[in-house]
């Protein structure tokens, strides 16, 4: 005995195929929402007059939204790697990056909106 623990047991060919489908509609929608995420910057548009805008805290809101989704996808896609390596389930990782890309993108529009007066 070498003291290390057996590996679990191969994951499924149907869980790694969900796995790699969910990834590959996420990876449709990251470009979508990346570019609906520079729409934030219409947001400037209130900033006429006295209106007073925070120019730096609209800028991190833009780039948060428009930056957020790839790098959750990418993120995704190494914790996905890992756990395949690691023999464990990954059909749950692309659901959790969709959640956490769609709070993030959520997050920057506020941060823009909210730069507005």
């Amino acid at each position: 005995m070498t003291g290390q623990e057996p590996l679990p047991p191969q994951t499924s060919v149907v869980e790694r195929s969900v796995t790699v489908l969910l990834m590959i509609v996420l990876a449709a929608l990251v470009p979508l929402a990346s570019f609906f995420g520079l729409f934030f910057g219409m947001a400037s548009d209130g900033c006429v007059g006295d209106t007073p805008c925070n120019g730096g805290q609209m800028t991190a809101g833009i780039v948060l939204s428009s930056g957020a989704p790839w790098v959750v996808w990418i993120a995704a896609l190494v914790v996905i790697i890992v756990r395949w390596v690691r023999r464990r389930r990954t059909w749950w990782v692309p659901i959790a990056a969709l959640v956490v890309g769609a709070a993030l993108w959520a997050l920057g529009g506020v941060l823009a909106v909210s730069a507005v007066g």
